[in-house]
């Protein structure tokens, strides 16, 4: 189990000498964070208000996610891959999402007669109608605007690799704030 921080005021520490470098990074970070709760707020609206002009358009963002992923590459995929490729460990939650895909109509069994722990979903026709028409959406909307900016397409390219980087060194940061319990990832005997 994690341990807790306490929130109660800590005894003041000693006066450190200013680091300018130290500083900038740290607000380098900051505005890096900040910038991503913005972009993950402006990505869902716009998924959210896309997926709303759609004729059967009526999932939710997180719902539209798992359609797009099992739809990746016209391949069949299982539980495990979709949450490796959603980055996601709520296994509970995309199994529900799942379930309501299949009740729905937008997905189905590969193989409807293989073991519970073996099934893969594939996008049904219904489903691949949807992703077609979000797909015209926003190539008629999102690119035509992106494409517009010179060096738009390096720079998301930089981007994408940076984010990357960063969901690593975060997932790390992660792992040894609740499993290693340490600043450094010490591990205790």
């Amino acid at each position: 189990m994690p341990r807790r921080l306490s929130l109660a005021p800590a005894a003041p520490a000693p006066a450190a000498p200013a680091s300018a470098p130290q500083d900038a990074h740290e607000r380098a970070v900051t505005a890096f964070e900040y910038a991503v709760w913005h972009l993950g707020s402006a990505f869902a609206r716009w998924r959210r208000d896309c997926l709303a002009l759609l004729p059967d358009g009526s999932l939710s963002g997180a719902e539209a996610s798992l359609l797009h992923v099992i739809h990746i590459n016209g391949t069949a995929k299982g539980l495990a891959e979709i949450s490796r490729l959603l980055h996601r460990d709520d296994l509970a939650n995309l199994q529900y999402g799942l379930k309501k895909l299949l009740r729905l109509g937008f997905i189905e069994k590969a193989d409807p007669k293989a073991p519970r722990k073996s099934v893969t979903y594939r996008a049904s026709a219904r489903g691949r109608a949807l992703i077609e028409a979000y797909v015209r959406l926003r190539r008629d909307v999102l690119l035509k605007l992106t494409n517009r900016l010179a060096g738009t397409t390096g720079a998301i390219e930089d981007a994408t690799t940076l984010i990357h980087l960063m969901i690593g060194i975060y997932d790390q940061a992660s792992n040894i704030v609740t499993g290693q319990r340490g600043a450094h990832g010490r591990i205790e005997p």
